[in-house]
């Protein structure tokens, strides 16, 4: 079989082609104009210091995030006793003193007339809802 002579022209002129392809491409890359510089208001040395503790309690997040506690029942006041709470609108459960009622809230202490928590440290009471009078029920002396 016979190479023929235009075979070998063929290929030079392919790899002409190949290496001006790539000398333009990489041309473009790298003598294109760099772009403009950002405004000032969108560079930060990261000096601002900003408090996101308002947008925290706004949301409920974050931590001076509060629960809402409504005390359904007392079942014994002191160091060991317990009441009934609702927290954030969920059904209410039997909690001890020392228990962890959410992130960062404890029942600190449970009282005659309501329960204490403590919130990161800050301690807050919070009262048991009052009974009204109940009214139809009176005490009879006994026959004599």
């Amino acid at each position: 079989m016979r190479v023929s002579p235009s075979l070998p022209k063929l290929a030079a002129i392919v790899a002409m082609l190949v290496l001006a392809a790539g000398v333009g491409v990489w041309g473009a890359v790298l003598l294109a104009p760099s772009p403009p510089p950002a405004p000032p208001t969108a560079v930060s040395d990261g000096s601002l210091q900003t408090d996101t503790g308002p947008v925290a309690n706004w949301f409920g997040t974050g931590a001076g995030a509060r629960i809402q506690v409504v005390v359904a029942g007392l079942i014994a006041a002191g160091p060991r006793g317990s009441a009934v709470l609702a927290i954030d609108g969920r059904p209410a459960r039997a909690y001890a003193v020392g228990a962890e009622l959410a992130d960062g809230v404890l029942l600190a202490e449970v009282r005659g007339t309501g329960v204490v928590l403590d919130q990161g440290g800050e301690r807050v009471e919070i009262e048991a809802a009052k009974l009204p009078p109940v009214d139809g029920i009176r005490s009879v002396a006994a026959p004599r």
